[in-house]
C-alpha cells in the first residue's frame, strides 16, 4: 500500500512513518525539510499551502495521513497552514481518488468538557488554533471523500515542551488556579497505534473517534505524578488565575512591541489549556476500532523521562530531577 504523510517529520508524524515502513508500506512524506527521515521514504519538499508543490506527492497514493499543522497561536500563518492547507489536501485527495483521508484533530474543538464527552457534541472552540481545527473538520466532513478523524487530547511525549514542563515542576513552579480541572492526556505512541488501526479500515470511514488515555487526572494530579517521578517535592503554591492571565497579556504585548516571538508556555492560550476542564470518552474508539490505550498518565510520564534522559542527552546515569543543562534541551530540535 502507498501511504502519504503530510507533516511526516513532526512529533507524531516521524513515529508514524517508522511504523508504516515496518508494516511494509511505501511511504511518501511531505514537509519543508527531510529532517532525518529514513532513506526508505520518498520525500517531497512542499508546503501544504502550495497546492502545486503538494500535488507531486499524491500520485498513486491509497491513504493520506494529514498531520501538517501550525500550533503557534502567535503565528500569522496558523490559519493558512491549518485551514487552507487542509483544503488543498482534500482537493488533491478528490483529484487523485485517494481511498481514505485520515486527519488528526483536537478535542479542543469541543471547548471545555467537564464530563467524558462523546464525538457528537456541538463545536465550541475557544482559541484560534482550536477554531482552525474545527474549520478543517468541517471541510473534511463536507468533502464527499472517505475520511477518518481522530481527535486527541493534549499529547504527552519526549519533546522540548514537556522537557520544559518537567523543569518547571523540578523548580516547584506554582499551580495556576485551583488545579482541580480535568487534564486528560494521551501518550504519543497511543496516537500512532490508533492511526495504524484506522488505515484502510472501512468501518472507520466517515467517522470521528476520540483518542486519549484510560485515566482522567486533574491538572494537579498530573503535576503530582511528574513531581513524584522526578523525586522532587511538589509545590504547595497556587497563582490566582487572573494574575496569570494579566501576566501573559503583558508578556505577549512586550514581545509584540519588541518584535520577539513569545514562548509557547507563557502565552495566554497555554494558560487556557492548563486551567480548562478537558475530558473525553474513548468508548467509541474502543468498541468500534478495538483501540486500547497502552499508557496511563503515570506510565506516559515515566516513558517521557526515560527517553529524555537516555536518548536526548545520552546519559544512562543522568538524573532528570537534577537538571543542570536544561538549556541543551531547549537548543535541541523538537521531533
Amino acid at each position: 500500500m502507498k501511504v502519504l504523510v503530510t507533516g511526516g517529520t513532526g512529533f507524531v508524524g516521524k513515529r508514524l512513518v517508522n511504523k508504516l515502513i515496518e508494516a511494509g508500506d511505501k511511504v511518501v512524506v511531505t514537509a519543508r525539510e527531510p529532517d532525518g527521515l529514513s532513506d526508505k521514504v520518498t520525500f517531497v519538499k512542499s508546503d501544504v499551502r502550495n497546492k502545486k508543490e503538494l500535488e507531486n506527492a499524491f500520485r498513486d497514493v491509497d491513504v493520506v495521513y494529514h498531520l501538517a499543522i501550525c500550533l503557534d497561536e502567535s503565528s500569522p500563518d496558523l490559519w493558512d497552514i491549518n485551514v487552507d492547507g487542509t483544503k488543498n489536501v482534500v482537493e488533491l485527495c478528490k483529484k487523485f481518488k485517494v481511498k481514505q483521508l485520515v486527519y488528526v484533530s483536537s478535542s479542543g474543538v469541543l471547548g471545555e468538557t467537564k464530563t467524558p464527552s462523546k464525538e457528537n457534541l456541538p463545536y465550541n472552540p475557544k482559541t484560534v488554533y482550536e477554531k482552525s481545527k474545527m474549520e478543517s473538520e468541517i471541510i473534511i466532513k463536507n468533502s464527499g471523500i472517505n475520511y477518518t478523524i481522530l481527535r486527541t487530547t493534549i499529547v504527552i511525549g519526549p519533546n522540548l515542551i514537556w522537557a520544559a514542563i518537567f523543569e518547571a515542576a523540578r523548580k516547584q513552579h506554582p499551580i495556576i488556579g485551583s488545579g482541580k480541572n480535568y487534564f486528560h492526556l494521551v501518550y504519543v505512541d497511543d496516537i500512532v497505534n490508533a492511526l495504524l488501526i484506522v488505515k484502510n479500515s472501512k468501518k472507520s470511514y466517515g467517522q470521528i473517534f476520540h483518542i486519549a488515555s484510560e485515566d482522567t487526572p486533574t491538572y494537579e494530579d498530573v503535576y503530582r505524578i511528574i513531581s513524584n517521578e522526578l523525586n522532587v517535592e511538589m509545590t504547595k503554591k497556587h497563582v490566582p488565575l487572573w494574575i496569570a492571565i494579566l501576566g501573559s497579556r503583558f508578556y505577549e504585548l512586550k514581545c509584540k512591541l519588541n518584535g520577539k516571538k513569545p514562548k509557547v508556555t507563557k502565552m495566554r492560550s497555554s494558560i487556557d489549556r492548563l486551567i480548562r476542564n478537558r475530558i473525553i470518552s474513548i468508548e467509541k474508539a474502543k468498541n468500534v476500532l478495538g483501540f486500547q490505550p497502552v499508557y496511563d498518565t503515570r506510565t506516559a510520564v515515566k516513558e517521557t523521562i526515560k527517553y529524555l534522559k537516555i536518548s536526548r542527552l545520552g546519559y544512562s546515569d543522568y538524573d532528570i530531577a537534577d537538571i543542570s543543562r536544561i538549556k541543551e534541551y531547549r537548543q535541541l530540535k523538537s521531533d
